[in-house]
């Protein structure tokens, strides 16, 4: 072999094997976990297009369904009852905005120690989001949380798991994605509540006027007082800020004529809302019915404020006659501010209408409330009384007549 020859591959074999190093070199360098991506990336600018969100648990089994509506979103498990429109909204939100945080382990080995092992498993622990309606289905494993602000995730057909946030939120309850607002009637508001026990005597409370400050019980018990003037105001609070722990759908051959409590809410605007109860395994539920009472309405109509004298002009305070003198006018008496003006009442019309709308929304519905709310709704008449032996008046003793000679 000639020399020339020999140094041609020797300075090949240089080459290449400083090729190999290089290469080498390059693989071997960290990559910049530091730089945020979007986790989701073809979910951003599509928010609209989800028609449907799916909560997997363990063993592939969906723990909620989240589906659009018309107007709002509906839990599939509360047989399409409206889910807080908030929560969904801020879900969806957080998913378009997730981003990576720090790249972690690819290996399927370890992806349990962080819970973004594959959700088919039945002792897995994190759990799957599934979003339809996009041209591209989206799903996402969120595993444990880091903090306060982060969590584990790993797109399913991807083998790279991250640490990234906002953390999501993936609550597995259907019930907690309820929409649990019920009513909200200021005690103001409330005229008359006529209270019909499964057990015991039926009784009412009422205000023969807005004026008056508490709740009177007329035809009480021979002997018996309330144990104070305010005893019977509580019930009329009880629609005010009312919620519900879960909901169901009405069973068609469900029977609430019997064994349930009943109360009556007559307002002064006429709306009557009618709330029956019954306890079951230590829960509380309740059905509402609401109406509209014309002669109720027309009984406590408001009318419009009448115009107060010197509110305008008057004939006396007219300009003087051509060539009359003017009396000097006194100095301006000192006044103060003017009242707000109260807020106009409601027509007879607009509270029919709100009672219809109000009927239409809680129809097929039977709710589970808190326990201390139905107590207030549904109160025995004996708690509102003093004490049998304390209420009732001691008589004087008869007078004893002189014995005849």
């Amino acid at each position: 072999m000639s020399s020339r020859r020999l140094v041609v591959l020797l300075a090949l074999g240089l080459l290449v094997i400083a090729g190999a190093i290089w290469l080498s070199l390059q693989r071997s360098l960290p990559r910049d976990t530091t730089v945020a991506r979007h986790v989701l990336p073809e979910l951003a600018g599509a928010l609209n297009d989800v028609s449907e969100i799916k909560i997997v648990k363990a063993g592939d089994k969906a723990a909620v369904t989240l589906k659009r509506g018309s107007n709002d979103w509906m839990v599939a498990e509360r047989a399409g009852y409206p889910a807080d429109a908030s929560k969904v909204r801020k879900l969806l939100i957080d998913l378009s905005q997730l981003e990576t945080v720090e790249d972690k382990t690819s290996n399927p080995k370890h992806y349990a120690q962080l819970g973004v092992e594959d959700i088919k498993d039945a002792k897995a622990t994190g759990t799957r989001l599934d979003l339809t309606g996009l041209k591209q289905p989206q799903q996402l494993i969120v595993g444990k949380t880091s903090g306060m602000h982060s969590a584990f995730v790993r797109v399913p057909d991807q083998a790279q798991s991250y640490l990234a946030s906002p953390q999501i939120s993936v609550d597995g309850e259907p019930a907690n994605w309820l929409d649990r607002s019920l009513l909200d009637i200021p005690a103001a508001q409330v005229q008359e509540a006529r209270i019909r026990l499964a057990a015991g005597a039926p009784y009412t409370t009422r205000r023969d006027t807005r004026e008056q400050t508490d709740f009177a019980v007329p035809d009480l018990p021979k002997g018996r007082t309330l144990s104070n003037p305010a005893a019977a105001n509580p019930v009329s609070s009880a629609l005010g800020g009312l919620t519900f722990d879960d909901v169901r759908a009405l069973a068609p051959d469900e029977d609430w004529s019997k064994d349930t409590a009943q109360t009556e809410f007559r307002l002064f605007d006429g709306t009557t809302i009618t709330i029956q109860g019954r306890s079951a395994d230590d829960k509380r539920w309740i059905r509402i019915t609401a109406g509209f009472d014309p002669a109720l309405n027309q009984k406590f109509a408001v009318s419009p404020a009448p115009v107060k004298k010197g509110d305008t002009a008057s004939p006396a305070s007219a300009s003087p006659a051509a060539g009359a003198t003017a009396p000097k006018s006194p100095a301006p008496a000192a006044t103060s501010p003017a009242t707000p003006a109260a807020p106009p009442a409601k027509s007879a019309a607009e509270s029919r209408t709100e009672s219809e709308a109000l009927a239409k929304r809680v129809s097929g519905w039977v709710y589970e409330i808190p326990s201390y709310k139905y107590d207030t709704m549904f109160r025995p008449l004996e708690q509102l009384l003093q004490p049998a032996a304390a209420g009732k008046p001691t008589k004087p003793p008869k007078p004893t007549k002189p014995k005849k000679p």
